[in-house]
């Protein structure tokens, strides 16, 4: 699995690519997204580059569970029904979902946030952009931003919110300071498992179980990697 670090580097390999000729939607990320060679007001891509870096860093399952979409309103959507989508607090790697003009889905704009600033703006990494255009540029461009954004989704890296590789794995029996977080994490997100008391019992167990076949995951009960990185956001 791929870090939010492993994503920026790859994304600035490609920053100064263009479409070529200029507003013609004809990209090498277009090409690799749809397949075949396209052009036209039809094949936008800002978020097909946003797939393309994720697929080149061997990533796809963090992109919209491994699918493909070049909407964004589609991806977005999906960080949502992840529980991964914030209003605030951007952190490097975030996908950043923007809305310019009027009129149309909710947004219509992504890219991927590189750096944060001091106060409060965003350095970014994005394709189909320009000064001249901000969600139609035709070039793969660093901006920084300040306005626009209408949220971040967060993949769920392996580096995300302190190594999850670092929390040990829980199961039926388990008791601590541990299973109280996990507890209070899927009270949070909807998933009750009756007292939180540190101890991992039966409704715990059904809480995870709920948890995991909602999320994807492998309905096991037991919580480990993947199932702590899908609850840590």
């Amino acid at each position: 699995m791929a870090t939010a670090k492993d994503i920026i580097a790859k994304a600035k390999e490609f920053i100064g690519t263009k479409e070529i000729p200029a507003n013609s939607n004809n990209v090498c990320f277009n090409t690799m997204y749809y397949g075949r060679t396209v052009s036209g007001a039809a094949y936008p891509w800002c978020c097909a580059f946003i797939w393309c870096i994720f697929q080149l860093c061997g990533a796809a399952d963090l992109f919209y569970d491994g699918q493909k979409t070049a909407l964004c309103a589609a991806l977005a959507n999906w960080f949502k029904q992840e529980k991964r989508f914030y209003k605030s607090n951007p952190q490097a790697g975030d996908i950043v979902f923007f809305k310019f003009g009027a009129g149309g889905n909710w947004t219509n704009h992504v890219g991927l946030v590189e750096s944060v600033n001091a106060d409060g703006s965003v350095n970014t990494i994005e394709g189909n952009t320009s000064t001249g255009n901000d969600c139609n540029g035709g070039a793969v461009m660093r901006r920084i931003r300040r306005s626009g954004i209408v949220g971040y989704g967060r993949p769920a890296y392996d580096d995300c919110t302190g190594a999850t590789s670092d929390y040990p794995t829980l199961r039926v029996g388990s008791k601590g300071a541990t299973v109280t977080m996990l507890q209070q994490r899927l009270t949070s997100a909807g998933y009750g498992c009756g007292k939180i008391d540190g101890i991992f019992g039966t409704k715990t167990l059904e809480a995870v179980k709920a948890y995991q076949d909602e999320h994807g995951l492998v309905v096991d009960g037991v919580v480990g990697a993947k199932t702590w990185r899908s609850l840590i956001g």
